[in-house]
């Protein structure tokens, strides 16, 4: 189909784009564990019922914290913003969860274009050629 570009030269490129993919899933996981670290720290359980109302469904539902009543306490205060911000890593975890998976089902594809006893040197020669074009920049 090219004059220019042989089955290898595409063979080769794949084997940049597994490298690219593999750091974006590995992304994806370093954010996972980070932020279910975080979430280990606050506040479990059900949240307090005169808070429930300040802390939405969605992190766009909460109620800002300048927009809180006056009379509640700098604890109140923390307290809704830890309940508020567990809140927001659910949603951040599942959506790293959601778009890891996309990343790996493209991973997968490009995996399997590279004729498997080819893959790992290929692989590993394209990793190489990335580390010295980003020394090089």
């Amino acid at each position: 189909m090219y004059m220019t570009i042989t089955q290898q030269d595409t063979i080769n490129q794949l084997a940049q784009h597994v490298v690219h993919r593999e750091s974006e899933v590995h992304s994806y996981q370093v954010n996972i564990d980070n932020f279910s670290q975080i979430l280990s720290t606050l506040p479990q359980g059900d949240i307090p019922a005169e808070f429930a109302q300040y802390i939405g469904v969605k992190p766009e539902n909460h109620t800002k914290v300048e927009d809180l009543p006056l009379n509640l306490s700098d604890d109140d205060i923390a307290t809704i913003s830890a309940y508020q911000f567990r809140v927001t890593l659910v949603q951040r975890i599942r959506t790293e969860k959601a778009e890891q998976s996309k990343a790996k089902y493209v991973l997968d594809a490009l995996k399997a274009q590279i004729p498997s006893d080819q893959l790992d040197i290929l692989v590993t020669e394209a990793s190489a050629i990335i580390a010295s074009q980003q020394l090089a920049a």
